[in-house]
Protein backbone atom coordinates (compact mmCIF):
# COMPACT_ATOMS: atom_id res chain seq x y z
CA UNK A 1 0.00 0.00 0.00
CA UNK A 2 1.71 3.48 -0.90
CA UNK A 3 0.88 6.20 1.20
CA UNK A 4 -2.20 4.96 3.12
CA UNK A 5 -4.02 8.27 4.10
CA UNK A 6 -2.71 10.27 0.61
CA UNK A 7 -5.14 9.57 -2.58
CA UNK A 8 -3.29 9.62 -5.97
CA UNK A 9 -5.14 8.26 -9.26
CA UNK A 10 -5.00 8.67 -12.85
CA UNK A 11 -7.41 11.36 -14.33
CA UNK A 12 -7.77 13.26 -11.33
CA UNK A 13 -8.21 16.94 -11.01
CA UNK A 14 -7.77 16.85 -6.96
CA UNK A 15 -5.13 15.28 -4.11
CA UNK A 16 -6.62 14.26 -1.27
CA UNK A 17 -4.87 13.64 1.80
CA UNK A 18 -6.17 13.50 5.38
CA UNK A 19 -4.63 16.09 7.95
CA UNK A 20 -2.18 15.19 10.66
CA UNK A 21 -4.64 15.39 12.83
CA UNK A 22 -5.12 11.78 12.06
CA UNK A 23 -7.24 9.52 9.59
CA UNK A 24 -9.86 9.73 11.88
CA UNK A 25 -9.98 13.43 11.59
CA UNK A 26 -11.12 16.06 8.37
CA UNK A 27 -10.62 14.34 4.89
CA UNK A 28 -9.27 18.12 3.24
CA UNK A 29 -9.10 17.63 -0.46
CA UNK A 30 -6.20 20.32 -2.13
CA UNK A 31 -8.03 21.80 -5.45
CA UNK A 32 -5.54 21.81 -8.27
CA UNK A 33 -6.10 23.60 -11.47
CA UNK A 34 -5.28 21.26 -14.41
CA UNK A 35 -4.11 22.06 -17.45
CA UNK A 36 -4.04 19.46 -19.88
CA UNK A 37 -2.11 19.72 -23.47
CA UNK A 38 -3.91 17.18 -25.84
CA UNK A 39 -1.04 17.35 -28.05
CA UNK A 40 1.65 15.70 -25.72
CA UNK A 41 -0.53 14.29 -23.54
CA UNK A 42 0.44 15.82 -20.12
CA UNK A 43 -1.06 18.04 -17.46
CA UNK A 44 0.39 20.67 -15.27
CA UNK A 45 -0.34 20.44 -11.47
CA UNK A 46 -0.17 23.59 -9.26
CA UNK A 47 -0.03 22.90 -5.48
CA UNK A 48 0.33 25.45 -2.90
CA UNK A 49 1.91 27.68 -5.76
CA UNK A 50 4.02 25.04 -6.75
CA UNK A 51 4.17 23.79 -10.24
CA UNK A 52 4.37 19.92 -10.94
CA UNK A 53 4.75 18.90 -14.91
CA UNK A 54 3.74 15.34 -15.03
CA UNK A 55 3.16 13.06 -17.76
CA UNK A 56 -1.01 12.49 -17.86
CA UNK A 57 -2.33 9.64 -15.96
CA UNK A 58 1.04 9.72 -14.00
CA UNK A 59 -0.48 10.16 -10.43
CA UNK A 60 -1.81 6.55 -10.36
CA UNK A 61 -2.72 5.36 -6.89
CA UNK A 62 -0.30 2.19 -6.70
CA UNK A 63 -2.32 1.00 -3.47
CA UNK A 64 -5.18 1.65 -1.19
CA UNK A 65 -5.47 5.54 -0.51
CA UNK A 66 -8.79 6.35 0.84
CA UNK A 67 -9.07 10.11 1.99
CA UNK A 68 -12.65 9.96 3.16
CA UNK A 69 -12.67 6.27 4.47
CA UNK A 70 -12.25 7.38 8.07
CA UNK A 71 -13.84 10.59 8.64
CA UNK A 72 -16.52 10.73 11.34
CA UNK A 73 -19.31 8.29 11.29
CA UNK A 74 -17.35 6.05 8.53
CA UNK A 75 -15.40 4.42 10.29
CA UNK A 76 -17.74 3.89 13.19
CA UNK A 77 -19.88 2.80 10.52
CA UNK A 78 -17.03 0.22 9.37
CA UNK A 79 -16.49 -0.53 12.90
CA UNK A 80 -19.47 -2.14 13.62
CA UNK A 81 -19.57 -5.86 14.58
CA UNK A 82 -15.84 -5.66 13.64
CA UNK A 83 -14.33 -9.07 13.94
CA UNK A 84 -10.09 -9.58 12.64
CA UNK A 85 -11.52 -12.84 10.68
CA UNK A 86 -14.72 -12.60 8.87
CA UNK A 87 -16.72 -14.92 5.89
CA UNK A 88 -17.81 -13.49 3.08
CA UNK A 89 -21.43 -13.91 3.04
CA UNK A 90 -22.16 -13.61 -0.65
CA UNK A 91 -22.47 -16.19 -3.27
CA UNK A 92 -19.07 -18.29 -3.63
CA UNK A 93 -17.28 -17.10 -6.58
CA UNK A 94 -16.58 -19.47 -9.78
CA UNK A 95 -12.68 -20.66 -10.28
CA UNK A 96 -10.52 -18.22 -12.14
CA UNK A 97 -6.99 -18.90 -13.77
CA UNK A 98 -7.20 -22.47 -11.92
CA UNK A 99 -7.17 -20.42 -8.20
CA UNK A 100 -9.94 -20.92 -6.11
CA UNK A 101 -10.70 -17.64 -3.43
CA UNK A 102 -10.71 -18.56 0.57
CA UNK A 103 -14.55 -17.74 1.79
CA UNK A 104 -12.52 -16.26 4.42
CA UNK A 105 -11.34 -12.68 4.55
CA UNK A 106 -8.62 -11.20 7.36
CA UNK A 107 -8.73 -7.70 8.23
CA UNK A 108 -6.63 -6.70 11.48
CA UNK A 109 -7.75 -4.57 14.17
CA UNK A 110 -9.11 -1.16 11.88
CA UNK A 111 -7.84 -2.38 8.04
CA UNK A 112 -5.54 -5.16 6.90
CA UNK A 113 -3.58 -4.66 3.77
CA UNK A 114 0.03 -5.03 2.22
CA UNK A 115 0.61 -8.45 3.27
CA UNK A 116 3.87 -10.47 3.42
CA UNK A 117 4.01 -14.17 4.03
CA UNK A 118 7.02 -16.13 5.57
CA UNK A 119 6.53 -19.86 6.14
CA UNK A 120 7.77 -21.03 9.01
CA UNK A 121 7.84 -25.20 11.07
CA UNK A 122 4.65 -24.02 12.95
CA UNK A 123 3.25 -22.39 9.85
CA UNK A 124 2.85 -19.19 8.21
CA UNK A 125 3.68 -15.70 9.38
CA UNK A 126 1.90 -12.56 7.88
CA UNK A 127 3.15 -9.02 8.15
CA UNK A 128 0.99 -6.53 7.15
CA UNK A 129 -0.42 -2.58 7.01
CA UNK A 130 -2.57 -1.59 9.95
CA UNK A 131 -4.19 1.46 11.32
CA UNK A 132 -3.93 3.37 14.79
CA UNK A 133 -6.88 5.51 14.18
CA UNK A 134 -5.75 7.37 17.55
CA UNK A 135 -2.91 8.96 15.65
CA UNK A 136 -4.58 8.22 12.40
CA UNK A 137 -1.08 6.63 11.42
CA UNK A 138 -0.61 3.43 9.58
CA UNK A 139 1.86 0.54 11.47
CA UNK A 140 3.11 -2.93 10.59
CA UNK A 141 1.37 -6.04 12.58
CA UNK A 142 2.00 -9.63 12.50
CA UNK A 143 -0.09 -12.45 12.73
CA UNK A 144 0.27 -16.14 12.72
CA UNK A 145 -1.78 -19.13 11.60
CA UNK A 146 -1.11 -22.73 10.89
CA UNK A 147 -3.22 -22.92 7.60
CA UNK A 148 -2.68 -19.35 6.22
CA UNK A 149 -6.14 -18.52 6.49
CA UNK A 150 -7.21 -18.60 10.71
CA UNK A 151 -4.71 -15.94 11.53
CA UNK A 152 -4.34 -14.45 15.26
CA UNK A 153 -2.40 -11.89 17.02
CA UNK A 154 -0.73 -11.71 19.93
CA UNK A 155 -0.21 -8.23 22.71
CA UNK A 156 -1.32 -4.83 21.15
CA UNK A 157 -0.10 -1.20 21.15
CA UNK A 158 -2.37 1.35 21.56
CA UNK A 159 -5.35 -0.44 20.78
CA UNK A 160 -3.89 -1.88 17.75
CA UNK A 161 -3.24 -5.85 17.80
CA UNK A 162 0.02 -7.12 17.06
CA UNK A 163 2.07 -4.27 16.08
CA UNK A 164 5.68 -5.08 15.56
CA UNK A 165 6.81 -1.78 14.11
CA UNK A 166 5.09 1.81 14.72
CA UNK A 167 6.27 5.31 13.77
CA UNK A 168 8.10 8.01 15.62
CA UNK A 169 6.47 11.43 15.91
CA UNK A 170 8.87 14.33 14.71
CA UNK A 171 10.68 11.69 12.33
CA UNK A 172 10.94 10.87 8.46
CA UNK A 173 8.88 7.30 9.61
CA UNK A 174 6.12 8.98 11.43
CA UNK A 175 4.07 6.50 9.32
CA UNK A 176 5.01 3.11 8.18
CA UNK A 177 3.92 0.44 5.81
CA UNK A 178 4.31 -2.02 3.05
CA UNK A 179 6.97 -4.35 4.71
CA UNK A 180 8.70 -6.91 3.30
CA UNK A 181 10.06 -9.87 5.27
CA UNK A 182 13.16 -12.06 4.98
CA UNK A 183 14.21 -14.65 7.29
CA UNK A 184 18.13 -15.10 7.06
CA UNK A 185 18.66 -18.02 9.90
CA UNK A 186 17.79 -16.97 12.92
CA UNK A 187 17.62 -13.56 12.02
CA UNK A 188 14.35 -11.80 10.28
CA UNK A 189 14.57 -8.59 8.21
CA UNK A 190 11.78 -6.12 8.24
CA UNK A 191 12.02 -3.72 5.40
CA UNK A 192 9.03 -0.86 5.04
CA UNK A 193 8.47 2.33 3.95
CA UNK A 194 8.02 5.77 6.20
CA UNK A 195 7.20 9.01 5.57
CA UNK A 196 5.91 12.15 7.78
CA UNK A 197 2.61 13.13 8.73
CA UNK A 198 3.09 16.31 6.21
CA UNK A 199 4.39 16.22 2.59
CA UNK A 200 5.15 17.52 -0.40
CA UNK A 201 3.30 17.73 -2.67
CA UNK A 202 0.83 15.72 -0.10
CA UNK A 203 0.88 13.22 2.32
CA UNK A 204 3.08 10.28 1.88
CA UNK A 205 6.25 12.09 -0.19
CA UNK A 206 8.83 11.97 -0.02
CA UNK A 207 9.00 7.76 1.01
CA UNK A 208 12.19 6.27 2.25
CA UNK A 209 12.81 2.51 3.19
CA UNK A 210 13.96 1.44 6.93
CA UNK A 211 15.14 -1.98 8.16
CA UNK A 212 14.71 -3.10 11.42
CA UNK A 213 15.81 -6.72 12.84
CA UNK A 214 14.80 -9.57 15.25
CA UNK A 215 16.23 -12.90 16.51
CA UNK A 216 12.07 -14.14 17.17
CA UNK A 217 10.38 -12.42 14.22
CA UNK A 218 8.23 -10.49 17.09
CA UNK A 219 10.50 -8.03 18.93
CA UNK A 220 11.82 -5.92 16.17
CA UNK A 221 14.53 -3.06 16.43
CA UNK A 222 15.59 -0.13 13.80
CA UNK A 223 18.87 -0.95 12.37
CA UNK A 224 19.23 2.70 12.35
CA UNK A 225 17.49 6.01 12.92
CA UNK A 226 18.28 6.61 9.39
CA UNK A 227 16.58 5.18 6.13
CA UNK A 228 18.55 2.58 4.25
CA UNK A 229 17.66 3.55 0.83
CA UNK A 230 16.36 6.66 -0.14
CA UNK A 231 15.17 8.77 -3.16
CA UNK A 232 17.61 9.97 -5.66
CA UNK A 233 17.72 13.23 -6.73
CA UNK A 234 15.87 13.17 -10.50
CA UNK A 235 15.31 9.32 -11.01
CA UNK A 236 12.73 6.82 -10.81
CA UNK A 237 12.12 7.25 -7.03
CA UNK A 238 12.74 10.65 -6.82
CA UNK A 239 9.62 11.06 -4.59
CA UNK A 240 8.79 7.76 -2.78
CA UNK A 241 9.87 3.83 -2.05
CA UNK A 242 7.17 1.79 -2.06
CA UNK A 243 5.99 -1.84 -1.83
CA UNK A 244 9.38 -3.76 -1.19
CA UNK A 245 9.71 -6.89 -1.86
CA UNK A 246 12.98 -8.60 -0.83
CA UNK A 247 14.00 -12.20 -1.85
CA UNK A 248 17.05 -13.96 -0.43
CA UNK A 249 18.43 -16.20 -2.87
CA UNK A 250 21.79 -18.34 -2.95
CA UNK A 251 23.76 -15.38 -0.26
CA UNK A 252 21.95 -12.18 -2.41
CA UNK A 253 19.71 -10.01 -1.45
CA UNK A 254 17.45 -8.89 -4.29
CA UNK A 255 14.82 -6.52 -4.28
CA UNK A 256 11.78 -4.82 -6.34
CA UNK A 257 10.36 -1.94 -5.53
CA UNK A 258 7.96 0.82 -6.36
CA UNK A 259 9.39 4.48 -7.28
CA UNK A 260 7.42 7.40 -7.89
CA UNK A 261 8.97 10.24 -9.21
CA UNK A 262 6.49 13.69 -9.46
CA UNK A 263 8.30 16.85 -8.98
CA UNK A 264 11.79 16.44 -10.10
CA UNK A 265 12.86 13.53 -13.29
CA UNK A 266 15.07 15.48 -14.66
CA UNK A 267 17.52 12.51 -15.04
CA UNK A 268 14.95 10.90 -16.86
CA UNK A 269 12.71 12.72 -18.92
CA UNK A 270 9.71 11.59 -17.78
CA UNK A 271 7.71 10.90 -14.76
CA UNK A 272 6.03 8.41 -13.22
CA UNK A 273 5.08 5.31 -11.15
CA UNK A 274 8.04 2.25 -11.98
CA UNK A 275 9.01 -0.74 -10.81
CA UNK A 276 12.76 -0.52 -10.09
CA UNK A 277 15.26 -3.40 -9.07
CA UNK A 278 18.09 -3.31 -6.20
CA UNK A 279 20.97 -5.50 -4.84
CA UNK A 280 22.82 -6.13 -1.72
CA UNK A 281 24.95 -8.86 -0.40
CA UNK A 282 24.27 -8.21 3.56
CA UNK A 283 20.35 -6.82 3.03
CA UNK A 284 21.48 -3.08 4.65
CA UNK A 285 23.52 -1.74 2.05
CA UNK A 286 21.88 -1.90 -1.78
CA UNK A 287 22.75 -0.90 -4.70
CA UNK A 288 20.05 0.60 -7.24
CA UNK A 289 19.74 -0.82 -10.77
CA UNK A 290 20.44 1.41 -13.79
CA UNK A 291 17.12 0.92 -15.32
CA UNK A 292 13.61 0.14 -14.38
CA UNK A 293 11.34 -3.19 -14.70
CA UNK A 294 8.66 -1.67 -15.78
CA UNK A 295 7.22 1.85 -16.58
CA UNK A 296 4.48 4.34 -17.54
CA UNK A 297 2.91 3.38 -20.99
CA UNK A 298 4.33 -0.30 -20.89
CA UNK A 299 1.15 -1.81 -21.54
CA UNK A 300 -2.66 -1.01 -23.22
CA UNK A 301 -4.30 -3.21 -21.49
CA UNK A 302 -5.76 -3.94 -17.71
CA UNK A 303 -1.95 -2.31 -16.89
CA UNK A 304 -2.29 0.94 -19.11
CA UNK A 305 -1.22 3.35 -16.05
CA UNK A 306 1.39 0.35 -14.85
CA UNK A 307 1.65 -1.98 -12.81
CA UNK A 308 2.87 -1.80 -9.19
CA UNK A 309 3.16 -3.85 -5.32
CA UNK A 310 5.46 -6.58 -6.88
CA UNK A 311 6.20 -9.37 -4.83
CA UNK A 312 9.34 -11.68 -5.54
CA UNK A 313 8.98 -15.96 -5.17
CA UNK A 314 11.76 -18.37 -7.06
CA UNK A 315 10.00 -20.92 -8.27
CA UNK A 316 13.08 -23.30 -8.82
CA UNK A 317 16.70 -23.16 -10.83
CA UNK A 318 16.38 -20.00 -12.88
CA UNK A 319 12.90 -19.76 -12.67
CA UNK A 320 11.46 -16.84 -11.38
CA UNK A 321 8.21 -15.28 -10.60
CA UNK A 322 7.06 -11.62 -10.24
CA UNK A 323 3.44 -10.92 -8.86
CA UNK A 324 1.86 -7.59 -9.34
CA UNK A 325 -0.69 -5.45 -9.09
CA UNK A 326 -2.54 -4.04 -13.13
CA UNK A 327 -3.25 -0.41 -13.05
CA UNK A 328 -6.31 1.16 -14.88
CA UNK A 329 -8.15 3.93 -13.66
CA UNK A 330 -10.06 2.73 -10.60
CA UNK A 331 -9.51 -1.10 -11.67
CA UNK A 332 -7.35 -3.42 -9.48
CA UNK A 333 -6.37 -7.19 -11.04
CA UNK A 334 -3.12 -9.40 -10.20
CA UNK A 335 -1.26 -10.87 -12.47
CA UNK A 336 2.39 -12.53 -12.84
CA UNK A 337 5.19 -12.39 -14.78
CA UNK A 338 8.29 -15.05 -15.34
CA UNK A 339 12.07 -14.37 -15.42
CA UNK A 340 14.97 -16.32 -15.19
CA UNK A 341 16.52 -13.81 -12.91
CA UNK A 342 15.09 -11.81 -10.05
CA UNK A 343 16.28 -8.38 -11.96
CA UNK A 344 14.77 -9.61 -15.25
CA UNK A 345 14.32 -9.07 -18.17
CA UNK A 346 10.51 -9.96 -17.34
CA UNK A 347 7.52 -11.84 -19.21
CA UNK A 348 4.29 -10.11 -18.05
CA UNK A 349 2.09 -12.20 -19.74
CA UNK A 350 -1.04 -11.01 -21.03
CA UNK A 351 -4.15 -11.77 -18.21
CA UNK A 352 -4.63 -11.17 -15.18
CA UNK A 353 -4.57 -14.25 -12.55
CA UNK A 354 -7.33 -12.88 -9.83
CA UNK A 355 -10.05 -10.26 -10.30
CA UNK A 356 -12.64 -8.29 -8.20
CA UNK A 357 -15.15 -10.64 -6.60
CA UNK A 358 -19.15 -10.15 -7.40
CA UNK A 359 -21.05 -7.16 -6.02
CA UNK A 360 -21.36 -7.95 -2.13
CA UNK A 361 -17.84 -9.66 -1.49
CA UNK A 362 -15.21 -7.89 0.57
CA UNK A 363 -13.38 -7.40 -3.12
CA UNK A 364 -16.12 -6.40 -5.31
CA UNK A 365 -13.87 -3.28 -5.68
CA UNK A 366 -10.39 -4.17 -6.21
CA UNK A 367 -8.00 -7.06 -5.48
CA UNK A 368 -4.40 -5.80 -5.23
CA UNK A 369 -1.22 -6.27 -3.47
CA UNK A 370 -0.59 -9.57 -3.39
CA UNK A 371 1.85 -12.05 -1.34
CA UNK A 372 2.60 -15.88 -2.75
CA UNK A 373 4.43 -18.53 -2.19
CA UNK A 374 4.30 -21.76 -3.94
CA UNK A 375 4.37 -25.28 -2.38
CA UNK A 376 4.53 -28.49 -4.44
CA UNK A 377 3.22 -26.66 -7.50
CA UNK A 378 0.32 -25.36 -5.81
CA UNK A 379 0.31 -21.63 -5.52
CA UNK A 380 -0.96 -19.93 -2.50
CA UNK A 381 -1.79 -16.22 -3.16
CA UNK A 382 -3.21 -13.70 -0.48
CA UNK A 383 -4.14 -9.86 -1.62
CA UNK A 384 -5.26 -6.83 -0.25
CA UNK A 385 -9.37 -6.71 -0.44
CA UNK A 386 -11.44 -3.63 -1.21
CA UNK A 387 -14.93 -3.34 -0.83
CA UNK A 388 -16.99 -0.23 -2.42
CA UNK A 389 -17.18 0.73 1.34
CA UNK A 390 -13.68 1.21 1.09
CA UNK A 391 -12.95 -1.24 3.76
CA UNK A 392 -9.87 -3.14 3.74
CA UNK A 393 -8.75 -6.47 4.28
CA UNK A 394 -6.88 -9.71 3.47
CA UNK A 395 -8.29 -12.39 0.87
CA UNK A 396 -6.41 -15.56 0.00
CA UNK A 397 -6.64 -17.76 -3.18
CA UNK A 398 -4.77 -21.11 -4.18
CA UNK A 399 -4.73 -23.79 -7.19
CA UNK A 400 -2.64 -24.86 -9.77
CA UNK A 401 0.51 -22.59 -9.99
CA UNK A 402 0.78 -24.13 -13.50
CA UNK A 403 -2.99 -23.51 -14.15
CA UNK A 404 -2.55 -19.81 -13.61
CA UNK A 405 0.45 -19.34 -15.55
CA UNK A 406 -1.38 -20.55 -18.50
CA UNK A 407 -4.25 -17.93 -18.04
CA UNK A 408 -2.17 -15.52 -17.92
CA UNK A 409 -0.57 -15.92 -20.98
CA UNK A 410 2.76 -18.08 -20.00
Amino acid sequence: MESFCSYRDAGYANLAYVDHSGCMGHSITISIPRVVDPEYEHSAFFVSGKRYEMLKKVLVWTGVAFAGIFAGAGLQSMLEGHAPLFKNEVAAEENFAGLAKSEWYYRGSVIASDPSIVKTNDGYVMFYTDLDAGKGRTVIAKASSPDGQDWKTSGSFDGVNGVVMAGRSGQWDENVESAAVVRQDDRWLLYFSGYRDNGNPTRGFPAALWLATSKDGGAFERLSSDPIMTPTKGWYDNDAIYSPTVLLDDGVFHMVYVGHSYTDFSAIGAGGVYLLSATSTDGVSWTKGEKPIAGPGQFNDWRKDGIAEPYLVKRGPDEYLLFYTGLSGEEREIGVATGSSPEGPWDFGSGPIVKRGPPGAPDEHQVLAPAALVENGRLRLWYLAANKSEALSIGQADGSLNEALSASGH
